[in-house]
Protein backbone atom coordinates (compact mmCIF):
# COMPACT_ATOMS: atom_id res chain seq x y z
CA UNK A 1 0.00 0.00 0.00
CA UNK A 2 1.19 3.20 -1.11
CA UNK A 3 0.41 6.81 1.14
CA UNK A 4 -2.36 9.12 -0.21
CA UNK A 5 0.00 11.48 -2.65
CA UNK A 6 -1.34 14.49 -1.15
CA UNK A 7 -0.36 14.01 2.50
CA UNK A 8 3.14 12.48 1.12
CA UNK A 9 3.70 15.63 -0.47
CA UNK A 10 2.44 18.46 2.25
CA UNK A 11 3.26 16.38 5.05
CA UNK A 12 7.00 16.19 4.08
CA UNK A 13 7.47 19.56 2.66
CA UNK A 14 5.55 20.96 6.00
CA UNK A 15 7.20 17.95 8.74
CA UNK A 16 9.35 20.94 10.57
CA UNK A 17 5.86 23.40 10.77
CA UNK A 18 3.67 20.24 11.55
CA UNK A 19 6.73 19.42 14.65
CA UNK A 20 6.55 22.92 15.76
CA UNK A 21 2.58 24.24 16.20
CA UNK A 22 0.35 21.36 16.02
CA UNK A 23 -1.20 20.97 19.73
CA UNK A 24 -1.18 18.34 22.13
CA UNK A 25 -4.84 16.14 23.08
CA UNK A 26 -6.40 17.20 25.78
CA UNK A 27 -5.08 16.14 29.16
CA UNK A 28 -7.98 13.82 29.87
CA UNK A 29 -8.20 12.25 27.04
CA UNK A 30 -4.62 10.75 27.58
CA UNK A 31 -5.71 9.82 31.18
CA UNK A 32 -8.82 7.38 29.55
CA UNK A 33 -6.02 6.02 26.97
CA UNK A 34 -3.52 5.77 30.01
CA UNK A 35 -6.77 4.11 31.80
CA UNK A 36 -7.15 1.55 29.33
CA UNK A 37 -3.41 0.56 29.76
CA UNK A 38 -4.19 -0.39 33.49
CA UNK A 39 -3.02 -3.83 33.25
CA UNK A 40 0.04 -3.01 31.41
CA UNK A 41 0.98 -4.17 27.81
CA UNK A 42 2.59 -2.63 24.62
CA UNK A 43 1.13 0.23 22.75
CA UNK A 44 1.74 1.08 19.44
CA UNK A 45 1.28 4.93 18.19
CA UNK A 46 0.24 4.12 14.20
CA UNK A 47 1.25 7.00 11.81
CA UNK A 48 3.03 8.67 14.82
CA UNK A 49 3.97 11.34 12.79
CA UNK A 50 6.08 13.92 14.67
CA UNK A 51 5.72 12.30 18.02
CA UNK A 52 2.87 14.80 19.35
CA UNK A 53 0.49 12.02 21.00
CA UNK A 54 3.32 9.26 20.99
CA UNK A 55 5.03 11.60 23.34
CA UNK A 56 2.21 12.38 25.50
CA UNK A 57 1.76 8.74 26.14
CA UNK A 58 5.59 7.97 26.66
CA UNK A 59 5.19 11.04 29.48
CA UNK A 60 2.02 9.47 31.10
CA UNK A 61 3.94 6.34 31.94
CA UNK A 62 3.16 4.02 28.84
CA UNK A 63 5.34 1.47 27.00
CA UNK A 64 5.43 2.93 23.31
CA UNK A 65 6.37 1.79 19.86
CA UNK A 66 5.55 3.69 16.59
CA UNK A 67 4.64 3.13 12.81
CA UNK A 68 5.32 6.32 10.39
CA UNK A 69 4.85 5.88 6.63
CA UNK A 70 6.79 9.31 6.35
CA UNK A 71 10.51 9.21 6.19
CA UNK A 72 10.53 13.14 7.00
CA UNK A 73 8.18 12.96 9.54
CA UNK A 74 9.62 9.89 11.12
CA UNK A 75 13.19 11.93 11.49
CA UNK A 76 11.16 14.87 13.18
CA UNK A 77 9.73 12.16 15.53
CA UNK A 78 13.78 11.37 16.41
CA UNK A 79 14.65 14.34 17.12
CA UNK A 80 11.81 14.95 20.27
CA UNK A 81 11.83 10.77 20.98
CA UNK A 82 15.08 9.15 20.73
CA UNK A 83 14.60 6.77 23.05
CA UNK A 84 11.41 5.44 20.96
CA UNK A 85 11.66 3.28 18.40
CA UNK A 86 10.15 4.13 15.48
CA UNK A 87 9.92 1.83 11.93
CA UNK A 88 8.75 2.86 8.09
CA UNK A 89 5.65 1.68 7.30
CA UNK A 90 1.20 2.01 6.55
CA UNK A 91 -1.41 1.38 8.64
CA UNK A 92 -2.86 -1.40 6.03
CA UNK A 93 0.66 -3.55 6.09
CA UNK A 94 1.43 -3.50 9.69
CA UNK A 95 5.56 -4.39 10.16
CA UNK A 96 4.27 -6.12 13.59
CA UNK A 97 3.57 -9.50 14.30
CA UNK A 98 -0.12 -11.31 14.89
CA UNK A 99 -1.63 -10.26 18.53
CA UNK A 100 1.71 -8.35 19.64
CA UNK A 101 -0.19 -5.56 20.76
CA UNK A 102 -2.27 -4.19 23.71
CA UNK A 103 -3.22 -1.18 22.86
CA UNK A 104 -2.97 0.41 19.17
CA UNK A 105 -3.70 4.49 18.79
CA UNK A 106 -3.79 6.52 16.11
CA UNK A 107 -3.30 10.56 16.43
CA UNK A 108 -4.82 12.51 13.98
CA UNK A 109 -4.50 9.90 11.38
CA UNK A 110 -7.22 7.05 10.34
CA UNK A 111 -9.31 9.75 7.68
CA UNK A 112 -5.88 9.40 5.44
CA UNK A 113 -6.09 5.36 5.82
CA UNK A 114 -8.13 2.79 3.52
CA UNK A 115 -10.36 1.88 6.83
CA UNK A 116 -11.32 -1.34 5.39
CA UNK A 117 -7.39 -2.50 5.34
CA UNK A 118 -6.72 -0.26 8.23
CA UNK A 119 -9.16 -2.18 10.36
CA UNK A 120 -8.30 -5.92 9.28
CA UNK A 121 -4.90 -5.02 10.23
CA UNK A 122 -5.93 -3.37 13.61
CA UNK A 123 -7.45 -6.68 14.19
CA UNK A 124 -4.60 -9.17 13.30
CA UNK A 125 -2.22 -7.34 15.52
CA UNK A 126 -3.66 -6.39 18.37
CA UNK A 127 -4.48 -9.40 20.90
CA UNK A 128 -8.17 -10.32 22.16
CA UNK A 129 -9.76 -7.85 24.01
CA UNK A 130 -7.11 -5.49 22.40
CA UNK A 131 -7.87 -1.41 22.68
CA UNK A 132 -8.11 0.33 19.45
CA UNK A 133 -7.99 4.33 20.06
CA UNK A 134 -8.51 6.80 17.51
CA UNK A 135 -8.27 10.88 18.58
CA UNK A 136 -8.25 13.89 16.86
CA UNK A 137 -7.81 17.66 17.44
CA UNK A 138 -10.72 18.90 15.74
CA UNK A 139 -11.40 22.27 15.47
CA UNK A 140 -14.42 24.06 16.80
CA UNK A 141 -15.97 25.49 13.53
CA UNK A 142 -19.02 26.41 15.30
CA UNK A 143 -16.99 29.65 16.02
CA UNK A 144 -17.61 32.11 13.18
CA UNK A 145 -13.86 33.00 12.26
CA UNK A 146 -13.11 29.25 12.26
CA UNK A 147 -15.99 28.34 10.11
CA UNK A 148 -14.75 31.16 7.91
CA UNK A 149 -11.40 29.94 7.76
CA UNK A 150 -12.39 26.23 7.06
CA UNK A 151 -14.81 27.35 3.91
CA UNK A 152 -11.54 29.75 2.82
CA UNK A 153 -9.35 26.91 2.27
CA UNK A 154 -11.43 24.33 1.04
CA UNK A 155 -12.17 26.57 -2.03
CA UNK A 156 -9.08 27.43 -2.50
CA UNK A 157 -7.44 24.08 -2.40
CA UNK A 158 -10.41 21.90 -4.04
CA UNK A 159 -11.68 20.54 -0.74
CA UNK A 160 -10.41 17.89 1.70
CA UNK A 161 -8.56 14.97 -0.10
CA UNK A 162 -10.14 12.33 2.48
CA UNK A 163 -13.57 11.29 3.98
CA UNK A 164 -14.03 12.00 7.14
CA UNK A 165 -16.96 11.69 9.84
CA UNK A 166 -18.76 14.56 8.20
CA UNK A 167 -19.11 11.86 5.18
CA UNK A 168 -19.65 8.91 7.04
CA UNK A 169 -19.43 7.92 10.83
CA UNK A 170 -16.67 6.49 12.22
CA UNK A 171 -18.85 4.43 14.20
CA UNK A 172 -20.21 2.61 11.07
CA UNK A 173 -17.09 2.56 9.73
CA UNK A 174 -16.02 0.22 12.38
CA UNK A 175 -19.13 -1.90 12.42
CA UNK A 176 -18.75 -2.63 9.05
CA UNK A 177 -15.35 -4.36 9.49
CA UNK A 178 -16.98 -6.77 12.30
CA UNK A 179 -14.01 -7.08 14.37
CA UNK A 180 -14.63 -4.65 17.21
CA UNK A 181 -16.97 -3.71 19.58
CA UNK A 182 -19.20 -0.54 19.50
CA UNK A 183 -17.04 2.16 18.70
CA UNK A 184 -17.34 5.10 22.27
CA UNK A 185 -16.89 8.70 21.77
CA UNK A 186 -15.70 10.79 24.32
CA UNK A 187 -14.71 15.04 23.81
CA UNK A 188 -12.84 17.15 25.61
CA UNK A 189 -12.07 20.83 25.06
CA UNK A 190 -8.87 21.41 24.20
CA UNK A 191 -8.36 25.48 23.57
CA UNK A 192 -5.28 26.09 22.24
CA UNK A 193 -3.42 29.61 22.70
CA UNK A 194 -2.14 31.43 20.01
CA UNK A 195 -1.80 34.23 17.88
CA UNK A 196 -2.20 35.09 14.00
CA UNK A 197 0.81 34.27 12.95
CA UNK A 198 0.32 30.56 15.00
CA UNK A 199 -2.90 30.39 12.80
CA UNK A 200 -1.11 30.53 9.77
CA UNK A 201 1.29 28.38 11.01
CA UNK A 202 -1.24 25.99 11.60
CA UNK A 203 -2.28 26.10 8.05
CA UNK A 204 1.12 25.76 6.40
CA UNK A 205 1.07 22.64 8.21
CA UNK A 206 -2.24 21.54 6.54
CA UNK A 207 -1.16 18.81 3.96
CA UNK A 208 -3.38 19.58 1.17
CA UNK A 209 -2.22 23.35 1.61
CA UNK A 210 1.36 22.58 2.23
CA UNK A 211 0.80 20.43 -1.12
CA UNK A 212 -0.02 23.65 -3.29
CA UNK A 213 2.09 25.26 -5.77
CA UNK A 214 4.00 28.28 -3.89
CA UNK A 215 2.12 30.92 -5.62
CA UNK A 216 -1.47 29.47 -4.76
CA UNK A 217 -0.26 28.55 -1.12
CA UNK A 218 0.84 32.29 -0.37
CA UNK A 219 -1.98 33.72 -2.24
CA UNK A 220 -4.37 31.61 0.52
CA UNK A 221 -2.27 32.68 3.07
CA UNK A 222 -2.63 36.22 2.42
CA UNK A 223 -6.65 35.96 1.73
CA UNK A 224 -6.27 34.04 5.01
CA UNK A 225 -4.77 37.15 6.92
CA UNK A 226 -6.77 38.98 5.60
CA UNK A 227 -10.01 37.45 7.15
CA UNK A 228 -8.35 37.15 10.75
CA UNK A 229 -7.70 40.94 10.28
CA UNK A 230 -11.73 41.53 9.60
CA UNK A 231 -11.92 39.94 13.45
CA UNK A 232 -11.10 42.55 15.76
CA UNK A 233 -10.94 39.77 18.82
CA UNK A 234 -8.22 37.93 17.42
CA UNK A 235 -5.82 39.91 18.71
CA UNK A 236 -2.71 38.83 21.15
CA UNK A 237 -2.78 35.54 22.39
CA UNK A 238 -6.22 34.29 22.23
CA UNK A 239 -7.88 31.14 22.09
CA UNK A 240 -7.63 28.49 18.98
CA UNK A 241 -11.10 26.43 19.79
CA UNK A 242 -10.57 22.76 19.75
CA UNK A 243 -11.89 20.03 21.23
CA UNK A 244 -9.94 16.46 21.55
CA UNK A 245 -12.27 13.93 20.18
CA UNK A 246 -11.54 9.99 21.39
CA UNK A 247 -13.02 7.08 19.86
CA UNK A 248 -12.20 3.33 21.62
CA UNK A 249 -13.12 0.16 20.74
CA UNK A 250 -11.80 -3.53 21.43
CA UNK A 251 -11.44 -6.30 19.14
CA UNK A 252 -13.96 -9.26 19.16
CA UNK A 253 -13.09 -12.93 20.77
CA UNK A 254 -12.08 -14.89 17.78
Amino acid sequence: MTVNPVAAGGFTSAAATYARIRPTYARPAIGAIKDLCRGGGTVLDLAAGTGILTGQLVRAGLDLRAVEPLDAMARQFRLSLPAVPIVLGVAEALPVADHEVDVLTVGQGFHWFDADAALAEASRVLRPGGVLALVWNARDEATPWVDELTRLVEERTGGRPYIDHRERPWSEVVAASGGFTPLEEHRYPNPVPTTLDGVLDRLRSTSFVAALDEPDREALLDEARRLLAGHPELTGTFDYPHETVLHTCRTLPV
